[in-house]
Parts: C-alpha cells; sequence; structure tokens
C-alpha cells in the first residue's frame, strides 16, 4: 500500500467512526422511544378506557389527577427525563469532528 493509498483512507476511516456512533445512538433513542410509546399505549387504553360495565361511579384519582393520567403520561415522561439524562451521560460521546473529510472538499 503506497503512501498516497494511505492517506486517501484515512478521511473514510473517520467518517465510517462517526458514522457507527451515530447509529448507535440512534438505536438507544428508537429503543427507548419504542418502549415509552408501548407502554404509554397500552397504560392509557386499559386505565382510560374501561369496560362499561367495570366503570366505577368515581373515576380513580390521584391527587387529583386521574389514575389513567398519572400512570399513563406523568410516570412515563418522568421517566424519559432520566433515561434522557442518562443517555446523554453515558451513551453520548463527544468525537473529534471530520475535519480530514471536510478537507477534500473545500472548493465546493
Amino acid at each position: 500500500m503506497t503512501a498516497a493509498s494511505k492517506t486517501d483512507r484515512q478521511p473514510a476511516v473517520a467518517q465510517d467512526r462517526h458514522v457507527r456512533q451515530c447509529l448507535r445512538e440512534a438505536r438507544w433513542v428508537a429503543v427507548l422511544w419504542l418502549i415509552q410509546l408501548v407502554y404509554c399505549t397500552v397504560a392509557m387504553v386499559t386505565l382510560g378506557y374501561p369496560d362499561p360495565t367495570a366503570r366505577p361511579d368515581a373515576p380513580n384519582l390521584i391527587l387529583g389527577i386521574p389514575a389513567w393520567v398519572v400512570w399513563g403520561l406523568f410516570l412515563p415522561w418522568c421517566v424519559q427525563i432520566v433515561a434522557a439524562w442518562w443517555f446523554a451521560l453515558a451513551v453520548l460521546q463527544d468525537d473529534e469532528p471530520c475535519e480530514p473529510v471536510l478537507e477534500g472538499h473545500a472548493d465546493d
């Protein structure tokens, strides 16, 4: 392998590393979003739309808020806030910019 071909490959390797990191982070976001969607949908349908024969006369309240709102919206939002903080601190990585990749396209 010549010296010229080695330097030509260098920007592609740096870009590959950035793409892999972005895909890894995107997978985490997609999985967290999907879990949240399934949980919220199941909780709100189950608690918010009970069978008409099983409905209580007065709705179940938690601190004056309907129980289906607390368990189907409020709790998942709090969990997602914690998950977002964990994601930002543990999963996201600060990476060096792709300057070698951009240098070759300075005349664009």
